[in-house]
């Protein structure tokens, strides 16, 4: 029977095909429902064109109908105001290849897999078994009955390798690389799965697995082609997934996505291999991410604990030793999660507090953050303490030296002007270099007193005593940080008595 349209007929149909599949695209309830509509029309329509369902008795494979390449959209060119138009069947089959493969239809089609996979295997092993004489109400109906159950408990699962129309190849080697294609499938889709809904937590991964199952449904394809059953739907639901979510993605996969480019069926278990290994990634991964939260939240509790002022020995220890255990684990020192659970404590850590190797790399990488940036207004002392103003009556018109840390130029020019300073002279001293170079500035006459930043210098730095004992200059010690009022605090309670008063102007 031949069928014709006309050209508004066919513009009609073809508006509508494409808002369909465009709202399929977007729902997926009515895309489910659409595929289910258009599989129905082919059981109703095709009739003999098509296998039948699977029977109670199935023997061997036939291949379900799919397209053989996917395809954009049903193709209604108009050649002349009246042309053959497609058969219902062969619309509905078109139709079905059109509607997007989304990310919640991955479950139902790896199960699909899967259980293909069990019935390729079944069915090698039951031509194996029928060769050898295997009676068939023991050993073959009961096996063939737990397919056929087990099949129908899924949407849309055809074991076409199972019907009894299906293919019954002499080497039945093959069946059992159909059946590790449609394992290795299954294996990549579940990986995948993981991955997908957070694509950029774990990028790399995501990009190896999506060339995982690139070549795992082209080794399908293939397995399923040598065997003469020239299509599976699954593989080329799994083939349209991919093209959208690598466009969706921006991402390139490289290989096994062209008919002149397929993979070897025979090397499917060198691809679960690789799939499991991968598997393997993602799930160490996912363990150092669970335990970094995990270290960074038990920081983040005892810095609550020292800005409530409830902080004991016990949570000092405990935020050094977090820190140190996050960065041998490899979390850089110059992490910003690391350093913006310090910054509001850091000017509070105890003098006394051992300081790991660590600990002093993150330390020296917060010195440097804070060095480079600008302070907020908050950071800021807005009014002057009474011993800044002391402190200024007698260093004012002097020179201060400052050792150990970066220099960092808002706090220089802040100190400078807070204590009336000629000039704040601030050593950087390098991390190897030894305490002598600093003996000629101690010297320097128009300094009357030395700022050591001990917090930021080897212990080797420390030995800087022993030049202000011998030029009789006192030595003031800054556990903390560098706001005139800290400073100012500090200079009062270490040496305010040694420092005379400056007559004024």
């Amino acid at each position: 029977m031949r069928h014709f349209v006309s050209e508004e007929l066919t513009k009609a149909l073809n508006a509508v095909v494409e808002r369909l599949a465009a709202l399929a695209s977007q729902d997926d309830e009515f895309r489910s429902g659409l595929r289910a509509l258009a599989q129905e029309v082919l059981r109703r329509v095709v009739g003999e064109d098509e296998p039948p369902a699977a029977t109670e008795e199935p023997v061997a494979a036939a291949p379900e109908s799919a397209p053989a390449e996917p395809v954009e959209l049903p193709e209604l060119r108009l050649r002349s105001t009246v042309e053959e138009a497609p058969s219902p069947a062969e619309t509905a089959r078109q139709f079905a290849g059109v509607l997007p493969v989304a990310n919640t239809d991955l479950p139902v089609i790896e199960a699909r897999c899967r259980l293909k996979a069990e019935g390729a295997r079944w069915a090698a092993a039951r031509q194996r078994r029928l060769r050898a004489g295997a009676d068939y109400e023991t050993e073959i109906e009961p096996k063939d009955r737990e397919i056929i159950d087990q099949a129908k408990t899924l949407h849309d699962c055809f074991l076409w390798m199972n019907h009894p129309s299906g293919p019954s190849p002499a080497d039945l080697s093959l069946l059992d690389d159909l059946a590790g294609c449609f394992e290795a499938t299954a294996s990549a889709i579940s990986l995948v799965r993981e991955v997908v809904e957070d694509t950029e937590a774990n990028r790399d991964i995501f990009e190896q697995t999506l060339d995982l199952v690139a070549e795992a449904q082209s080794a399908l394809r293939t397995a399923v082609q040598v065997i003469d059953a020239s299509r599976d739907n699954d593989q080329q639901m799994v083939y349209r997934w991919l093209r959208r979510t690598a466009a969706e993605e921006q991402t390139f996969i490289q290989r096994y996505m062209r008919s002149d480019d397929q993979a070897d069926p025979t090397t499917w278990s060198d691809i679960v291999e690789r799939i499991e290994a991968l598997d393997d990634q993602l799930q160490q991964a996912r363990h150092q991410e669970k335990q970094r939260r995990g270290r960074l939240n038990k920081l983040r509790y005892h810095v609550q604990q020292v800005e409530a002022g409830r902080d004991t020995e016990h949570d000092w220890n405990t935020i050094v030793q977090t820190v140190d255990s996050m960065v041998k684990d490899g979390i850089p020192p110059s992490s910003r999660e690391i350093r913006d659970a310090l910054l509001p404590v850091i000017d509070e850590l105890p003098e006394e507090t051992e300081l790991l190797e660590n600990v002093q790399l993150v330390l020296r990488e917060i010195d440097h953050f804070l060095a480079t940036r600008t302070p907020a207004a908050t950071e800021v002392d807005r009014e002057p303490t009474t011993e800044v103003l002391k402190v200024r009556d007698r260093l004012r018109g002097k020179a201060v030296l400052l050792i150990g840390g970066e220099r960092r130029p808002h706090a220089q020019r802040a100190l400078q002007e807070a204590f009336g300073l000629k000039e704040l002279r601030w050593l950087e001293p390098g991390e190897h270099e030894s305490f002598e170079v600093f003996e000629p500035y101690v010297a320097q006459p128009d300094v009357p007193v030395i700022l050591l930043a001990i917090r930021w210098v080897s212990h080797s730095h420390s030995n800087v005593q022993q030049f202000c004992t011998k030029y009789e200059k006192p030595l003031v010690k800054l556990p903390a940080g560098y706001s005139p009022n800290q400073v100012a605090h500090q200079i009062m309670q270490q040496c305010g008595n040694r420092l005379p008063i400056e007559a004024s102007p």
